[in-house]
């Protein structure tokens, strides 16, 4: 083998390994969302509230921010009830969606137990959807 084969074999091999580090940073890089879900008594106004509701929360632990433009849950018939909006609770402060959600931070948005419709909650997995991203469920509620 000649020494240009040789410096061009390695040459080829370091741009490839260099272009999938790249490519693996840049999918990394964007935001890294975890949706959960369960129910608490929310602390308003430095007050423990006596009243009971569910909630989603999401946790955004990457590097860019995420829009959530609206909340749901899927329920084990396979129907998704979604809500653009928080219901207006009380002693829960209210928050407005579409939601910037910054890097490495969390959000909850509450809700009354009528969103599972009769159904299990337990069973019942909490999903968000992202602006430009979709939909992206969580793992089942109380888990």
């Amino acid at each position: 083998m000649s020494p240009t084969v040789v410096v061009s074999s390695i040459a080829l091999v370091f741009s490839v390994a260099s272009l999938s580090w790249q490519a693996w940073s840049w999918w990394w890089s964007g935001p890294i969302i975890k949706i959960t879900g369960a129910s608490d008594s929310p602390i308003f106004q430095g007050q423990q509230s006596d009243l009971g509701y569910h909630y989603i929360q999401v946790v955004n632990t990457g590097r860019a921010a995420a829009t959530i433009e609206a909340f749901g849950v899927i329920l084990p018939s396979g129907l998704k009830p979604i809500r653009y909006m928080q219901d207006d609770l009380e002693a829960v402060e209210p928050r407005a969606l579409p939601y910037r959600l910054e890097p490495h931070s969390s959000a909850r948005w509450y809700f009354t137990p009528q969103i599972f419709q009769g159904e299990e909650p337990a069973e019942t997995r909490p999903f968000v959807v992202m602006s430009g991203k979709g939909e992206k469920e969580g793992t089942k509620f109380f888990s």
